[in-house]
């Protein structure tokens, strides 16, 4: 009966949609030495596999092409395997603070795994890439606040893949998950955020008004800005700011080769050398704390670690810029809202950012007239066999003999 009813519905027609518990869209990334993030792309029909830095720094997506000069990659894109890349002549050199790339314009599908993003858009092919050193990745995925580049989550957004343009970054040390999240709801993008509005339309800057380092205020005669840069791992700080930390640092940390080294897991006694960052931005407070700014290595040998802290006297041209790469964002979960220019802060946990984030899609069933004639058919043949059972069992019950029973007197 049970194969007739299949039989049945699948001749007549019945169309079920049920729902489904799903987890808010998002990609996990590696962690090398919680100094690099990276995470996996996937580019060309049939798709080729990389893995990039998610940079907020930078602009542009980038992969090194097959033959690329100077590159020393584990994987390469092939033109010739990809069905749907259209090449042009068009050349672009990118210069980075360590090194620069040059690379082919060319257009392809590009989508994440696990993922419906799958949407055509312009990329890099690197053919030379100079002077990178120890990038982990394969390329890098530019994703800036330069409203003339889109980036792929802009993309998918404006073909209905998503529902806005909005990612979030969440990085965390070793040993925890770190994770970008996209395609994400007003109700969890306003759940405490604070949102402050970027200073620039090409990058993700704020304006620091004050900073606090232990007892000492320094109020910005000149302004200052800070740009968020998940493709950096230091923090590069208004040089006033880093000499009070670096002459609070030496009195417990130690200073080898011009490398400042500082106790891996400090004692009570120690931590008191060691500030915590507080900057103000638009009348919002911003902590960076010290475990975020050391490269924590528990191996080493006597219990030093190496802190991540820079002064921008590097940055020549910019004396009023600061760069917060990494160890600033393991104490934020970092919104990142293009439409509207501007960035969201929510207070970083070691869990998962989307545990209580969990949604269903609509239940729908759709019958069709057809279908309605088999359901009633199949309950007309169940209804005859319990009949036909119960006809015959009181044929049983009325004939002994029939039954192979014997009385006894």
């Amino acid at each position: 009966m049970i194969i007739i009813f299949l039989f049945l519905n699948s001749a007549f027609g019945i169309s079920i949609n049920l729902f489904r518990r799903q987890t808010l869209p998002q990609n996990n990334f590696s962690n090398y030495y919680n100094i690099q993030y990276y995470g996996l792309v996937k580019i060309g029909t049939p798709p080729q596999e990389f893995t990039v830095i998610y940079d907020t720094g930078s602009g542009e997506l980038w992969v090194p092409s097959y033959g690329c000069i100077g590159c020393h990659n584990k994987e390469y894109f092939r033109t010739e395997e990809s069905k749907t890349i259209e090449v042009s002549d068009y050349v672009v050199e990118i210069q980075y603070g360590k090194g620069q790339v040059i690379g082919r314009m060319v257009e392809d599908y590009v989508g994440l795994p696990l993922s419906n993003i799958h949407s055509f858009m312009p990329f890099l092919l690197i053919i030379r890439e100079t002077e990178i050193h120890g990038l982990q990745s394969d390329g890098i995925m530019g994703l800036n606040n330069d409203q003339s580049i889109p980036n792929l989550f802009d993309i998918a957004a404006k073909q209905g893949l998503m529902s806005n343009s909005i990612f979030v970054m969440q990085l965390n040390q070793n040993p925890y998950q770190s994770r970008i999240y996209y395609n994400i709801s007003d109700e969890k993008l306003n759940n405490g955020t604070t949102w402050i509005n970027s200073t620039s339309d090409s990058y993700w800057t704020i304006q620091i008004d004050q900073a606090q380092i232990q007892d000492y205020i320094i109020n910005f005669n000149e302004t200052q800005f800070a740009l968020l840069d998940t493709g950096t791992s230091d923090l590069i700080l208004n040089e006033e700011m880093y000499e009070l930390i670096l002459n609070s640092l030496l009195k417990t940390c130690k200073k080898q080769f011009g490398i400042v080294f500082c106790p891996c897991n400090p004692s009570e006694q120690q931590k008191q050398y060691l500030p915590d960052i507080v900057v103000f931005s638009k009348g919002y407070k911003l902590i960076i704390s010290y475990s975020s700014y050391i490269i924590k290595d528990d191996s080493s040998s006597d219990g030093y670690c190496q802190i991540t802290l820079t002064s921008n006297k590097i940055l020549k041209d910019f004396p009023n810029q600061m760069i917060f790469g990494d160890p600033f964002f393991f104490n934020y979960i970092t919104i990142f809202d293009k439409q509207n220019n501007r960035i969201g802060f929510q207070d970083a946990n070691l869990g998962v950012w989307d545990n209580s984030q969990q949604y269903y899609n609509d239940f729908t069933i759709e019958f069709t007239g057809l279908f309605w004639f088999s359901l009633i058919a199949y309950i007309i043949m169940i209804g005859g066999l319990f009949y036909y059972n119960y006809i015959l069992s009181k044929a049983q019950i009325g004939s002994p003999s029939e039954q192979g029973q014997s009385i006894q007197l």
